[in-house]
């Protein structure tokens, strides 16, 4: 196979993933192996999205549960009064993983929306949700990995949901940290339908996660919620706060883009959103935020 070079080529279509679909970093290790001669900075890209796809593949199998603490309520609480799904929409949910947003979004809109693409580097906990609640929700799952430019035309989504992913973006074509961040909320605004808006929320610059643990400690020692389907115990809480000690120290180290509120305002505004409104929720570690694409643009 004849490997694409230089750094301006997002990482999924560098190893031909039109053509493959799915990728996970076993197909990345196994790319690698197979050709030796990639340039040496590409080569070490690719290493460190195996690295990352390895993080969220094995977080991937708990990340349901934290959903069940009160800090991922509060937080869903405020995602679900910034959005407003209208009937006939189509939707985009980024980073679904279990699908959470998705249900949200079906949710305020009445059932009225038409669709709801859900799009995630890890799919398996979407599909896991969509077989117990059946088929009712308009929800299509499809890969979409964020080093790059989306597989979607230009102005298609009425509004869009990125929850906690946009800022752990470590690669966008060959730019990272800050660059990468822009880069991929250019892509969400590209993507979005002049009139239209977006909810997002992203870790505070200087975020401390322990909180949400200390915070969700009732529900890990709640009974009832012990016997309940997919309940968080004490156990699965500790390993949720490895991973999320993981991501804080990623943060800090600039390998993920936590920015400061008025540095994000200036950035989305630069690009080109306005009207931003922000609430702190998630123990006041995360901030949601609300921006629009102008009619006119």
């Amino acid at each position: 196979m004849k490997v694409k070079s230089g750094n301006e080529v997002g990482l999924y279509k560098l190893i031909g993933g039109e053509r493959n679909g799915e990728l996970t970093s076993k197909d990345v290790e196994r790319f690698l192996l197979e050709n030796q001669k990639i340039d040496p900075e590409t080569r070490e890209r690719l290493i460190r999205w195996k690295k990352e796809l390895e993080f969220w593949q094995e977080y991937s199998r708990i990340y349901y549960y934290l959903e069940e603490s009160r800090p991922y309520y509060n937080l869903a609480r405020s995602i679900e009064e910034f959005i407003e799904p209208n009937k006939g929409d189509i939707w985009l949910d980024v980073g679904c993983g279990p699908a959470k947003m998705s249900q949200i979004i079906w949710k305020k809109s009445k059932e009225k929306v038409k669709k709801i693409i859900g799009i995630d580097v890890v799919l398996k906990p979407a599909r896991e949700t969509l077989s117990m609640i059946g088929k009712n929700i308009p929800l299509e799952l499809k890969y979409a990995n964020l080093s790059g430019r989306l597989p979607f035309s230009d102005n298609f989504f009425d509004g869009i949901v990125a929850n906690i992913c946009l800022s752990y973006i470590i690669d966008f074509e060959g730019k990272r940290g800050r660059g990468a961040l822009e880069a991929v909320l250019r892509e969400m605004y590209r993507v979005l339908k002049p009139g239209g808006h977006m909810v997002w929320s992203t870790p505070k610059h200087n975020v401390h996660f322990q909180w949400n643990f200390v915070h969700s400690i009732p529900d890990m020692l709640n009974i009832k919620k012990q016997i309940a389907h997919r309940a968080i115990g004490l156990s699965v809480g500790i390993r949720i706060l490895h991973y999320a000690l993981e991501i804080q120290r990623k943060g800090k180290e600039g390998i993920y883009t936590f920015l400061p509120r008025n540095e994000l305002e200036k950035l989305l505004l630069k690009i080109g959103f306005t009207n931003p409104i922000w609430k702190k929720t998630f123990t006041h570690q995360v901030w949601v935020n609300k921006v629009y694409k102008s009619e006119v643009v």
